[in-house]
């Protein structure tokens, strides 16, 4: 295994694909927490107005009970389904939502990171040595993280109560609703500060997540040139492939100058191989065009196929330059072209003609 002193490369994309494929992921329980706590503290809020009052008026019918109902056994039951029914589906919702939350947080922040890897058997999973290696370090963060929050949470509490105490002390002068609307509104505050908090302190751990993932990622340089070479092949075998295919495709071209109506020359550097069937063709075709060497083998090839050779030096390295091999010759050399064909014509008797 290298030194991570030597593992100074970004991760590339298919190794990060590949952690993913292990499940890893960028993850921050911090995050998470804190979307889960803003989720309870909007629902409280929300609902707190509506719960105190139906809160009371279910605690007169309980009192008034023993008044109204004949109470036996049964009717016990009755009542207790009937009390935890209320209470259990407001705390119900409330916890869905609340889990809800924390899944689309983490879900936001590992990009839907689901694998499979992590469900299958691992038996290396079972063996406590790695934990307990881990539980000094992960004691010592979880005792910083208090340390700092812990004080920053009662920093909250102090300032709140200290810029509502005119209005703690006049509670005892209060009406029973207005004094819980009083206690409400100022818990509410503190609990919409310490939401604020806990979401600064999350992003703060993501951060430093994302870091940690980044470096754990890294690569050495031998690591990133065996992918390289993993993904695009042997260097070597690729340019013995590339030479083969072009090979190929040269002798491909220079078999086809034999079928051409006239080659034209500069006279050795250029030679450009035109061909033209004024019944199946809009404009002459450039089926082959070399240079220096590959230029003489088309003259050569066009001796021996008895092919006319037409020298024009401006127009041969036009044509080399401006076509490609296998596309019809541009607009605007028609003109020049359609000289040396007609040239060409006249002196072969019209035997070119149409091939």
């Amino acid at each position: 295994m290298s030194n991570q002193s030597q593992r100074t490369e970004k991760a590339t994309p298919q190794r990060v694909r590949k952690a993913r494929g292990e499940g890893k992921y960028v993850t921050s329980k911090e995050l998470v927490a804190a979307s889960q706590f803003l989720v309870f503290t909007s629902l409280a809020v929300a609902l707190a107005a509506s719960w105190w009052p139906q809160s009371l008026s279910g605690f007169r019918r309980f009192l008034n009970l023993p008044f109204t109902v004949e109470f036996d056994q049964a009717a016990a039951v009755s009542i207790a389904r009937g009390f935890l029914i209320t209470a259990a589906v407001p705390i119900l919702g409330v916890g869905m939502l609340v889990v809800l939350a924390g899944l689309a947080t983490q879900f936001a922040v590992t990009g839907i990171g689901i694998s499979g890897a992590k469900l299958q058997l691992d038996l290396a999973r079972l063996n406590p040595a790695p934990r307990l290696r881990e539980l000094p370090g992960q004691n010592l963060r979880s005792a910083i993280e208090a340390a700092v929050l812990l004080p920053l949470m009662a920093a909250i509490l102090y300032a709140v109560v200290a810029s509502n105490s005119h209005a703690l002390l006049q509670l005892p002068a209060l009406d029973l609703h207005r004094g819980t609307a009083e206690i409400g509104r100022i818990l509410s505050t503190w609990l919409w500060r310490a939401c604020f908090l806990l979401a600064l302190w999350g992003l703060l751990d993501m951060y430093r997540q994302r870091r940690r993932y980044e470096k754990q990622l890294r690569m050495t340089k031998q690591e990133v040139r065996e992918e390289w070479k993993q993904n695009e092949g042997n260097p070597e075998v690729r340019w013995r492939m590339r030479r083969l295919r072009r090979d190929l495709l040269r002798r491909k071209m220079l078999a086809e100058v034999r079928g051409a109506a006239a080659v034209i020359v500069n006279p050795t550097h250029f030679a450009v191989a035109l061909k033209y069937d004024a019944g199946s063709m809009a404009a002459p075709k450039v089926i082959a065009k070399g240079k220096n060497y590959l230029a003489l083998r088309i003259k050569s090839i066009a001796i021996e196929g008895k092919v006319p050779i037409v020298e024009n030096k401006p127009l041969a390295q036009t044509l080399y330059k401006n076509c490609e091999v296998g596309h019809e010759i541009p607009v605007q050399f028609y003109r020049a072209v359609a000289e040396v064909l007609a040239y060409v014509y006249r002196i072969m008797g019209g035997a070119q003609r149409g091939e």
